[in-house]
Formats: C-alpha cells, sequence, structure tokens
C-alpha cells in the first residue's frame, strides 16, 4: 500500500501565596489593575520552594468568568510565575489574546516583569501587534484576531505577573455557550490555582468538574449575583499528553461550564436560522432536473449530493457571525464554495427541494475531547454535517457534505462516535453518530508475483480501498499522477518489493463514485521474488500489513521508551486506554505465478494468530497449474485498547516483523517428479 496516501489555555490562580508576604489581589468584574508593589511581589513568589527540574514555577493562574442577564461574557485572566531557566524564558516569553470582534471588543492587556534586583518593566503598548488569528490556516478565512506582544527582560530569575480582560458586546449565541476551564499545566508546576464564575441568578449556568475529585466550591449570592469559586492548592506539571487516547480521557482536571437552558432550546433556535436559509427558490429548479428520471430516495440523495460536491468546494468562511450561521445556499451556489455550515445548509435546502426531510447536525470532530452531553450551549462545535431521518425506526443517513469524495452515508472516521445536535425542535438530547467496525475499513491488496525465468520477478499490485480509506485515495490521486507521485510511488515499490524501478501506474475515476476506486502499479526487477537454476522463491514480509496501527504499537517497548523526560524524571508507564486512528483491516492477496517448468514445494502452514484483540490470518492454496494463491490478512478488531491488550498486540507486532519473511519455493518440476519417485530411472545395458 503506498504510504504516501495515509494521511487551552489553562484556566487557574494564584490568589494567596500561603507565606509570610501574601500577595492579594481583588478583581471586579470588566477591571484590570496590576497594583502589588514589585518588591513585595517578587519576594512572596521566591518563598515559595521550587521542584527539581522546573522551568517555569506558575504561582498564580486565575480565571474569572462573569456573565450578565442576557449572557454575554466578560472574562479575565491574571498569572504571576517566575523564569528559573533560559528555556523556561524562551517557552514563555510572549503574551497572546485572540477575539471575534464581531461580538468582542478589542481585548486589554498588561504585564510586567520584575528582575532579580526588584527592577520592574511593563509591556510596551507599541510591541502590541494585532494580527489576523488564523494566520495561514489552510482553507479558512474570516476576520477574528489575535495579540501578540513580547516581554521585556526576561530571563532566568525574573517573575513575571499577566492581565487581559475579553468581553463581550453580544452573546456568542442567544440559546446559551458552553465553554471549558482547565488546571494544571503540561510540563509546569502551579502553586495556586482558582476559577471563579459570577452570574445573574435567572441565567441558567450549568457547572462541572472533571478529576477534581471531592472539591466543593464556594458559592455566595448577593444582589440576585450567584459567585461560584473553585480552587485547589500545588499541581505537580502533567506529563506530555499519551498519544492515541480516547475521547473520554480527561488529562487536565477542568470545569466545564454552560448557559444554556436545554438541547432543545439550543437545537430549536438553530433549527429556525437553518429553516430561514433553506426556504430559498435558488435550489428548487436545479433539484427537478437531478432528480427527473430518479425512481428510488438513495438514487435523489445521490444525485443531489454529487451535484453539491462537484459545485462548491470547501472552505472555511468566519467573518462575522457566519463562524456560526450558515450562508444562503443562493450564496453557496453563486460563490461555487462553502464552509461546513454553508455546504451542509445548501444540501438540506436541496434535499428538502426533494421531498426529502434533513436537517443540519452540530458536533465537535477536531478536538480529542467531544462535547459535554449535559452541558447545553454553543461553543465546542466546530463541524455541521447533513442528517437524513431513517426509512425504518432508529435508522438515518449521516452526510459529510465537505468529503468530496465520500459515498453517500460515509462518514470520515472524525465524524465517527461524536455527540451531535440534529438542528430540530424535537431534539432533546445529543446524539452519536455511527460508527464502524473493522470490516468495514478494508485496505485490500491484490499482488501478482510473476517469477521471472531467471532474476528478479515483476510485480502487479491493485490496491482496492474501502470504508474511510477509499474516499483518502480518490482525494489524493483525484489528478492524474504527476512527477511527485510517480516518484512517492516508485519509493514505495523500492520499499516494498526491492523494485529497480515503477514501471506503470493506474487508478479508476477518483470522481466516479459508481464504480470501486482501484490504484494499479507494476514494477519490474522485484528482488522479494527470484529465480535461479535450481529454485524460485517468493518473500512475503509483514512490516507493512501493520502500517495503520500507531507508531507506538509497532515495535517493542525500548530504552526510548522509558527515557528520562527534560525534568530528568522516569517516564510514568501509561495507564490511559489506547484508541487506534480507525478501525481497520490490512489484506493481502497473491498469487506467485513460478517460472515455465517449476513447482510449488510445500508451502507454509495455515494460521490463525491472536494478536491481543486483533486477528492475523494465513492462508495458503496450490492451484493445478502450478501457481500458489495466498492471502494475509490482520483484523484489528475493536478500535479502543486497554493498557494490556495495547502491550500485547505491540508485542506481538514487533515480534513478527521482526521475525523472517513467509518464503513461497518453487522447484524445477524434474527435481520434483524424481524426489516423489515419479520418474523411473533408466539403465543402459551394454555388451549383449
Amino acid at each position: 500500500m503506498p504510504c504516501a496516501v495515509l494521511f487551552v489555555l489553562s484556566l487557574s490562580c494564584f490568589a494567596h501565596l500561603r507565606k509570610p508576604h501574601t500577595v492579594n489581589r481583588v478583581l471586579s468584574p470588566g477591571t484590570l489593575r496590576i497594583s502589588v508593589p514589585a518588591k513585595d511581589l517578587y519576594e512572596a513568589a521566591s518563598l515559595v520552594p521550587v521542584p527539581d527540574g522546573a522551568n517555569v514555577l506558575l504561582f498564580e493562574d486565575d480565571e474569572s468568568f462573569s456573565f450578565d442577564e442576557a449572557g454575554r461574557l466578560t472574562h479575565i485572566g491574571h498569572y504571576i510565575y517566575k523564569v528559573l531557566t533560559s528555556k523556561g524564558a524562551e517557552g514563555w516569553d510572549s503574551l497572546s489574546v485572540g477575539w471575534d470582534p464581531w461580538h468582542e471588543m478589542r481585548p486589554v492587556i498588561r504585564a510586567r516583569v520584575i528582575e532579580p534586583n526588584y527592577t520592574e518593566h511593563n509591556l510596551d503598548a507599541g510591541a502590541i501587534t494585532e494580527e489576523p488569528a488564523r494566520g495561514g490556516d489552510y482553507k479558512t478565512y474570516g476576520n477574528g484576531k489575535r495579540l501578540r506582544a513580547p516581554l521585556p527582560a526576561i530571563g532566568p530569575g525574573a517573575v513575571v505577573e499577566e492581565d487581559y480582560v475579553e468581553r463581550e458586546t453580544e452573546p456568542f449565541f442567544a440559546a446559551g455557550r458552553v465553554g471549558r476551564s482547565f488546571f494544571g499545566h503540561e510540563q509546569t508546576p502551579v502553586t495556586h490555582s482558582r476559577a471563579t464564575f459570577n452570574a445573574p441568578r435567572t441565567l441558567p449556568l450549568r457547572i462541572q468538574t472533571q478529576l477534581l475529585p471531592g472539591m466543593t466550591p464556594k458559592r455566595v449570592e448577593a444582589n440576585a449575583i450567584v459567585t461560584t469559586t473553585y480552587e485547589i492548592g500545588a499541581l505537580d506539571g502533567i506529563e506530555a499528553r499519551e498519544p492515541n487516547l480516547p475521547a473520554d480521557e480527561i488529562q487536565f482536571p477542568e470545569i466545564d461550564y454552560s448557559t444554556g437552558a436545554s438541547w432543545q432550546a439550543l437545537a430549536t433556535e438553530y433549527s429556525r436560522i437553518v429553516d430561514q436559509r433553506t426556504k430559498s427558490d435558488a435550489v428548487q429548479s436545479i433539484v427537478e432536473k437531478l432528480i427527473d428520471g430518479k425512481m428510488s430516495v438513495a438514487e435523489k440523495e445521490a444525485a443531489i449530493l454529487d451535484f453539491v460536491d462537484g459545485e462548491a468546494r470547501y472552505t472555511g468562511i468566519e467573518f462575522g457571525e457566519a463562524a456560526i450561521v450558515p450562508h444562503d445556499p443562493s450564496e453557496t451556489l453563486a460563490l461555487k464554495y462553502g464552509d461546513c455550515k454553508g455546504k451542509a445548509t445548501l444540501l438540506v435546502a436541496m434535499l428538502r427541494a426533494a421531498g426529502i426531510p434533513a436537517y443540519v447536525a452540530l458536533l465537535n470532530a477536531g478536538s480529542r475531547l467531544d462535547v459535554p452531553a449535559e452541558l447545553p450551549g454553543m461553543g465546542l462545535f466546530d463541524h455541521a454535517i447533513v442528517y437524513v431521518p431513517g426509512r425504518a425506526a432508529g435508522q438515518g443517513l449521516w452526510i459529510d457534505a465537505t468529503d468530496q469524495y465520500a459515498r453517500l452515508g460515509q462518514l470520515p472516521i472524525n465524524d465517527q462516535g461524536r455527540r451531535a445536535l440534529i438542528a430540530r425542535p424535537e431534539t432533546t438530547a445529543l446524539i452519536k453518530t455511527p460508527e464502524s467496525m473493522s470490516r468495514d475499513n478494508v485496505l485490500l491488496e491484490m499482488r501478482e508475483i510473476w517469477l521471472s525465468e531467471n532474476g528478479p520477478a515483476t510485480v502487479i499490485e491493485k490496491t482496492i480501498p474501502s470504508g474511510v480509506f477509499e474516499s483518502h485515495y480518490r482525494a489524493f490521486y483525484a489528478d492524474k499522477p504527476d512527477k511527485d507521485t510517480r516518484e512517492g510511488l516508485t519509493g514505495y515499490v523500492k520499499a516494498q518489493f526491492i523494485a529497480d524501478k515503477l514501471t506503470s501506474v493506474d487508478r479508476t475515476d477518483p470522481g466516479d463514485l459508481t464504480q470501486q476506486f482501484e490504484l494499479t502499479l507494476k514494477c519490474e526487477k522485484a528482488k522479494r521474488g527470484f529465480t535461479d537454476l535450481d529454485n524460485a522463491v517468493a518473500a512475503i514480509r509483514l512490516d507493512t500489513l501493520f502500517q495503520q496501527l500507531p507508531d507506538e504499537l509497532k515495535r517493542k517497548e525500548d530504552a526510548d521508551d522509558k527515557k528520562k523526560d527534560d525534568h530528568e524524571k522516569p517516564k510514568k508507564p501509561r495507564t490511559a486506554d489506547w484508541q487506534l486512528d480507525q478501525p481497520f483491516t490490512a489484506e493481502w492477496k497473491y498469487k506467485i505465478v513460478p517460472p515455465t517448468g517449476f513447482l510449488p514445494k510445500e508451502l507454509p502452514k495455515n494460521e490463525t494468530i491472536a494478536i491481543g484483540p486483533a486477528v492475523l490470518r494465513e492462508k495458503f492454496l496450490k492451484d493445478q497449474d502450478g501457481t500458489v494463491e495466498a492471502e494475509v490478512a490482520f483484523d484489528s478488531g475493536k478500535r479502543r485498547y486497554t493498557v494490556a491488550e495495547a502491550t500485547e498486540l505491540r508485542t506481538k507486532v514487533a515480534e513478527l516483523t521482526s521475525g523472517p519473511a513467509i518464503l513461497v519455493n518453487f522447484e524445477p518440476e524434474g527435481e520434483a517428479l524424481l524426489r516423489d519417485g515419479k520418474v523411473k530411472k533408466r539403465w543402459r545395458v551394454t555388451g549383449a
């Protein structure tokens, strides 16, 4: 398989340094104040013991979230930290805050750096840079902005204090918002943390904690304003995130909050917005032509989806309220591009025009952590797809209009198993999108090895991807292979088959979803097959059969895995489950054709090998004409593994890939017949 194809701000606080020089700070909503004398602040910070190996020590990590009656948020951050090393200075030498002008004011930021001699350096207002928040992001355009500023005089021994205020001029979403606040920092110890929430008693503010067992917040109500404060003591620096964590694996202690009354209220409001745009007459005549002569609902759906894929390319549009509100279908058609919301709304409008009920569905596809199920609000959704109610109870069709080459109903892996909000009034809760099984995502490779009369073989490989893999291949080979693509494929056949060169490459039409996509490669002088006078052999190495596994699960745990980190602390054993990129089956079907006059020797044994939850199957068959057929398949089984299961798989995969290749041997027919006693010896009689 050509390998070229397969593709927070922490919120807490300072409040009180529990030392003789106590630093107190009181901030009313919307104010910004840095007022403690530099000497007092520096000496108070210096009394805190410094953990060994730390580059930075964060004393105060303090966040305040204040809501008014309309749900507008004022967010204040206050941080105090001491830089301990040059590496710490390099990593913490600037301040950056983003905002969206369509509903937020330009943030106010302040900072000061105090040197060991108590000299104070304030942030230079002239050095504050205003730049696009998404500068350089591929295919995403918007007017979000970001302030960035370098900190003056920062270096080992310096104490830094930062403040910023973000204030909404309009609510992010009228029906409510949701957000997350994190305690702790990666590889940075924290002395004290705090998160404060202020809201009118009438606002339906919900708060939920994660990894904070036994924490009891302080709740105070005065003048119809409820203040809820969460505080936590010292936290060690959190180790770098483990790879391939499941969506429900929490790494940092966190507080999630929302201001929405219910998911139904949110779904109803977003449904109203979508409905206003799907009433457009711009699609009616188009749809009538598309579905003319189509008898089944599936045929109509496929024709409409094919039109949307061809007429509107994906482009992220986030200007103003378009960050959450979709464009009218007529705009998307006129511009011939749209973001996920725009393309989903266009598809919904066209399906409805064809008499097919359809709805926009919101989900989070870009973050590992999913949307909290019990906290209604807008703010963590980052993607929009389409939901078509099923013909049978409990069934439905999900369509991602941004995946141009996906078959009808085939969701990208990042959309699968995620909590989605269907924008219709009857929605009362989030529902999970479907998840594929390993048998649904198959990378089938048909390999013919033609052993030559003498020397290396000729190999023809046909890749037939299905499930989530198929759209990847179609997208990658949307254009005919160019020089770069051929060079990549040449590297692949050289590595996989030890071939001298790539002879040819061909593929079916990537845009024709009515036929299965196939990629065919041919290479000559491939040394994975070789013939000499007495023997012909084809070798099957298993290395790339496991290519879709995470890198860490394809090799044995060694000294590199147990090495100490930058803090010279031994790496802790993993306790969290593993989640594969996708469940999958990699299957190789070989046809090994011997040279003329050669027959197969004893074939390798058929085997079924358990590899943790996964299975490896090997099967060999001799045809009457001497051709050998072989099937080698790795089925990952489930997508989520326990540590024990992953360790078992890792060990076995490393053993298989480091072991000898599977050899299919052939011998000259005469030798085989002689060995089997099927050729009578002829005696020459002389002197008669």
